[in-house]
């Protein structure tokens, strides 16, 4: 990577300030968004702008024969504005995929929660981005409002553009112990923040201190950068462009954490009421196959995506233009069919809708300020009809996603965290019983699925009974069959290595029979790809 020069840095700082609105709030879900309408909860900055307005939609009740118009809430993120590209603007244009379907499709953008799910709710949009990590609080409000909600359409994958910044002595998650962090309450980068704590060595004690070490903002989303820059805190977790700001901030410091490494962490989707995917599935299909030839196209010519966006979009337009536009799409993985095929789960193996949603849920339900009083199952919310039609349309064929991985990374690397667990395996014996598997199935493969960017060490280990060697082959036999396993569940095997220990790692003593079982047991180490 060129290193900067003193003019490219200023550069870099007006254009992340300029667009800090743009590219960043824009896209996420504030608290007091989220909260707003909730008695005895107030913002603790004003709130944002009114949302644009949107054209009226049409409250289902009865299909309209011969409908063809769909209007689609967005937000000005880089990851949602595929459908621009296919429908050649924020109307349809004509030679657009949208005109090709006989779509009338009408993009509006609204980019606070209260004001999207609103809309949804009054049935004055069609369809409205979610993230799936906000749906466990956001299910709440649509209940409140007698509506049932689906999510249908995956749009984007985070890819960089969510990141825990941190000062140079901070090298490894475990070094949060001690040191204060800051991040806007239950925006996707709390979600980041939550992932890399919680699969770590702390323990659940500690795990509580760095959350008391941490600073929460309800609804500024600057204020985790402002405090990095200020040197009050060692750990920020923002999005971008904020991160880039905050990595120029302070001398030596680095991403710790990122959807770079969880790569199926953050993800967007579009979601409509039940009652519009029941009464119009081929409008939902036609805007579906909009979605995946934006996509296409947008993919095949960047330069050309960016152009159209920075001309339709408004703050792409008046506050990024055309370049900053071409560099935001590095943040984000725009959704094809083969993302959503394994988001909804019709290749068989479980839907990363669940995993991405189970893992929110687990965390928010924890804190009193979301306010969860009714929890949702994930195979309730998503409803894969749109992409299922769409896929057998195309004889179930979709193109393989080649997974690149170096060789040497997973045996070699040095861990950002590292994941104890137990497993209690026979004396003497390296097989996995069904509730080994069970164990694994909880608490490792979701972890080591949605952590995609990252390379996987598994490391056995005793205490110091018996002969060392044998401890040593044992240790690395039992690593090997989680190895296996991990494999079995559709892990790429060129991210995973075993390595057996013995006895020569101890994290207690094996004086006591206390120690002698912390001891024993099965450590995952998430290794960073760079």
């Amino acid at each position: 990577m060129n290193r900067l020069t003193p003019l490219s840095k200023m550069l870099i700082a007006t254009f992340v300030v300029a667009s800090a609105v743009a590219a960043g709030y824009t896209r996420r879900d504030l608290l007091s968004d989220l909260l707003r309408s909730k008695p005895g909860v107030a913002p603790t900055t004003p709130g944002t702008p009114a949302s644009p307005a949107v054209k009226p939609g049409i409250q289902v009740a009865a299909p309209l024969p011969g409908r063809k118009a769909i209007t689609v809430a967005l937000s000005q993120w880089p990851g949602h504005l595929a459908l621009v590209v296919g429908n050649g603007g924020l109307t349809t244009q004509p030679g657009s995929a949208a005109a090709a379907e006989g779509l009338d499709v009408n993009v509006v953008f609204i980019e606070d929660a209260p004001s999207k799910n609103k809309a949804l709710l009054d049935g004055k949009v069609d369809a409205v981005w979610e993230t799936v990590d906000e749906l466990p609080i956001a299910l709440g409000t649509f209940k409140g409002g007698n509506v049932e909600v689906r999510s249908f359409l995956q749009i984007d994958w985070s890819r960089g553009g969510d990141a825990c910044v941190a000062t140079a002595e901070v090298k490894t998650v475990e070094d949060l112990l001690g040191r204060k962090s800051a991040v806007l309450m239950f925006s996707p980068d709390h979600t980041v923040f939550e992932f890399m704590i919680s699969n770590s060595r702390l323990t659940p004690e500690e795990v509580a201190r760095v959350r008391r070490n941490t600073s929460f903002s309800m609804d500024d989303f600057t204020y985790a950068r402002i405090l990095f820059g200020q040197g009050k805190i060692d750990v920020a977790c923002l999005w971008e462009p904020d991160v880039t700001l905050a990595l120029a901030s302070r001398p030596g410091a680095h991403r710790l954490f990122s959807t770079a490494d969880a790569t199926e962490l953050v993800a967007d989707t579009l979601v409509a009421r039940r009652e519009f995917l029941d009464l119009y599935p081929e409008l939902a299909v036609k805007l579906g196959r909009v979605w995946f030839a934006g996509v296409k196209k947008a993919e095949a010519d960047k330069p050309a995506a960016a152009r159209l966006i920075a001309t339709a979009c408004t703050r792409f337009r008046d506050e990024l233009g055309y370049d900053a536009t071409l560099k935001s799409f590095n943040w984000v993985k725009w959704s094809d069919l083969a993302d959503n095929v394994r988001m909804f789960g019709l290749d068989g193996q479980p839907p990363a809708f669940d995993r991405v949603y189970n893992q929110a849920d687990g965390i928010w339900i924890n804190y009193p300020q979301a306010e969860i009083k009714d929890r949702f199952a994930p195979s309730v919310i998503r409803d894969d009809r749109v992409v299922r039609r769409i896929w057998e349309a195309e004889g179930r064929r979709i193109a393989a996603q080649p997974e690149k991985y170096q060789p040497g990374i997973a045996a070699k690397g040095e861990p950002l965290f590292t994941k104890p667990i137990t497993i209690n395996f026979q004396t003497s014996k390296s097989d996995l019983n069904s509730e080994d598997m069970a164990v694994l199935n909880q608490v490792v493969v979701p972890q080591v699925q949605m952590a995609r960017g990252m390379y996987i060490r598994v490391e056995g280990n005793t205490d110091d009974v018996g002969d060392e060697e044998w401890n040593r082959v044992l240790s690395e036999k039992r690593a090997e069959a989680i190895v296996e396993y991990l494999v079995n569940r559709g892990v790429n095997r060129a991210r995973l290595t075993a390595r057996g220990n013995g006895s020569t790692k101890p994290v207690a003593s094996n004086k006591t029979a206390g120690g002698r079982h912390r001891n024993r047991r099965s450590d995952i180490l998430f290794i960073p790809a760079s």
